[in-house]
């Protein structure tokens, strides 16, 4: 082996410290020594385990750990780079979302990212320069570096384990990333066999929690939107990465979205809409609108159903005799849909398993071909003379917005020709192209002027490192101001009522996710009477949102201000809503505001406990 072991000891650490720096730098912008040592430790452990178990020779099995950790480390940067959040274990183990990652790689690598692999590079030279070395003896430093390791890996864990985790960036920075991936996993176990003091119906007080949000109760009944529109066929569509600044948007004298706009003339739009979902994305989307309930957050919800029915739009239109589908050409396991779909009560799931897999773009088969599927699904029901709730989730402008030419319904400027932007603002095109012939559809089958129709996003698209200076450049230029987080977090929600709304009506009211299911019940004219968080978004005007996972713990928005908890990048920050110009931050007002909206996620969190718990599992 080599002439000198401590000498193989040294170089271990320094490689490893020296690719623990960049990982740092990448994720949280530090470098500070406390934070490094306690990155530092819990990735040098494997190696001197390493050192005690296997003396011949231990530097292939030091090579594979190398190479694995860069992997990781690698993942979870870009991770970062394209969400601007830092992963969970949960999310790394995704592999839908990780593909959806590879997609847009070319906007996330950087040269730099070599340094993570220069430590395996380093170890196979050695290697190979040291392989015919007789047994290596182990140093008593390494079998005492261990001893130190596991002592200070211990401390460190005991006080992560002991502190409640809002943020994983900010708490990560101060932990280590692998120690807080720990303490969630330890976490995560522990509640799970904790016994938690359930709300009950009767317990839950609806009055108080719309006085909290700062508006006056008045029951449902009594909303002037309440049944108007009663019996309807009801059909919603959630539009993959779809951002309210599209909607009446214009570029090079096109409108980018001409179909939806043309919906207007009979619709309300809210234009001061915000997603509201957590790790799970797209399927927070769904839980959101079905139950007017808060998303777990640094988990996807539907992980944690225990196939227990619950309250649900879905189930209140069961039963007013309304035959519910829902249509989304993926596979129904992914996001656990094979255990939320029974959870909300649809009657009938299609998914890849019945959409044919033709016209492939991107990760499935194209929406034409869904919007044809759903209307031959459709006019089963009319001939049935059956009224029906659809459920329809597009899926062709998910990133990285790549359309095949012959798909590219917009002529746009040349500098936005391949670029992140261009390409959003053709696949968004090309869907709402898909929406209008659907639309025609409901009118050729004689329901249109009998239906409600529903357009909303589920979450935001451009975001993070695939936005280039220049696409953000582009952005200023479409929106006649600079590209802010509430650009990226406003969602259009768009609900026509042919015969009922006439003239574009625009609803600033303040509204997130949580509120679309009892705003589009109360226009159903059905009364929710089981607890929920939302409110009608036609009669109330304030509101207290917040977001797991996409904002720091403890951020919030209602209708002033916009407040951004710390995290591991920035300080915290308050903004004006309206323009969203920085203001100075008034403590007091923010402690109120943030307790007023943990309030409401606690309140959240107690009503799902039935649905979740092992000790409510159904046969």
């Amino acid at each position: 082996m080599m002439k000198s072991p401590l000498l193989l000891t040294a170089i271990t650490i320094a490689i490893v410290i020296a690719k623990v720096c960049y990982f740092r730098y990448e994720l949280f912008n530090d470098l500070s020594l406390i934070g490094l040592l306690s990155e530092s430790i819990l990735w040098l452990l494997p190696y001197f385990f390493i050192f005690l178990l296997f003396k011949k020779n231990p530097i292939p099995f030091m090579i594979v750990i190398s190479l694995l950790s860069s992997v990781l480390m690698l993942m979870i940067t870009w991770y970062e780079r394209y969400f601007l959040i830092v992963p969970s274990y949960f999310d790394l183990s995704q592999t839908g979302q990780a593909s959806s990652i590879v997609e847009i790689l070319p906007y996330l690598y950087a040269f730099s990212d070599v340094i993570f692999f220069i430590d395996t590079l380093i170890l196979i030279v050695a290697f190979v320069v040291f392989r015919k070395s007789e047994t290596l003896s182990v140093p008593r430093v390494n079998i005492v570096m261990v001893s130190v390791l596991l002592l200070v890996t211990i401390i460190i864990q005991s006080n992560a384990f002991n502190n409640t985790i809002y943020d994983v960036s900010a708490t990560s920075k101060e932990y280590g990333y692998l120690n807080t991936q720990i303490t969630q996993m330890m976490n995560r176990n522990m509640s799970q066999n904790i016994t938690v003091t359930q709300m009950g119906e009767n317990d839950f007080d609806y009055e108080n929690l719309i006085e909290l949000k700062n508006n006056e109760y008045v029951p449902d009944i009594e909303h002037t939107s309440f049944g108007l529109a009663k019996d309807r066929h009801l059909f919603v569509i959630q539009v993959e990465s779809l951002q309210e600044f599209v909607v009446g948007q214009e570029i090079n004298n096109q409108e980018i979205t001409p179909n939806i706009n043309k919906l207007l003339g009979e619709s309300t739009e809210f234009t001061n809409v915000f997603q509201q979902i957590g790790a799970g994305n797209t399927s927070d989307s769904e839980w959101l609108l079905h139950t007017s309930l808060y998303p777990k957050g640094m988990e996807a919800t539907v992980n944690f159903l225990n196939g227990k029915p619950m309250p649900s739009m879905v189930n209140y239109l069961n039963r007013a005799d309304y035959r519910s589908m829902t249509f989304h050409a993926d596979e129904i396991e992914y996001w656990n849909r094979d255990v939320l779909y029974p959870v909300l009560g649809f009657q009938k799931a299609f998914t890849e398993n019945e959409i044919p897999n033709e016209d492939v773009i991107g990760f499935g088969p194209s929406d034409s071909v869904l919007f044809d599927f759903v209307t031959e699904q459709v006019k089963e029901k009319v001939k049935a003379d059956e009224r029906m709730y659809a459920n329809i989730m597009t899926l062709t402008s998910h990133t990285p917005f790549e359309m095949p030419k012959k798909d590219e319904f917009l002529n746009l400027p040349k500098k936005y020709e391949d670029t992140y932007v261009g390409n959003y603002l053709q696949s968004v095109r090309y869907t709402d192209e898909q929406i209008g012939r659907f639309v025609q559809n409901l009118k050729d089958l004689g329901i249109y002027d009998e239906s409600v129709i529903v357009v909303f996003g589920d979450h935001s698209g451009l975001h993070g490192r695939p936005m280039t200076p220049k696409d953000n450049e582009f952005m200023g230029s479409l929106l006649g101001h600079q590209y802010s987080l509430k650009d990226r977090f406003t969602i259009p929600f768009i609900v026509t009522v042919p015969g009922v709304f006439k003239n574009h009506t625009i609803n600033t009211n303040l509204g997130g996710q949580v509120d679309m299911m009892p705003t589009l019940l109360n226009l159903l004219g059905i009364e929710i009477k089981t607890p929920i968080m939302g409110q009608n978004l036609f009669h109330y005007k304030n509101n207290l949102l917040t977001m797991r996972y996409y904002l720091p713990g403890g951020s919030f928005i209602n209708n002033e201000n916009f407040y951004i908890a710390e995290n591991a990048r920035f300080p915290k920050r308050f903004y004006n809503l309206e323009d969203m110009k920085r203001t100075d931050l008034d403590l007091p007002y923010i402690l109120q505001n943030t307790e007023d909206m943990q309030e409401l996620l606690n309140l959240s969190d107690s009503l799902l406990i039935p649905y979740t718990s092992e000790d409510n599992q159904t046969d």
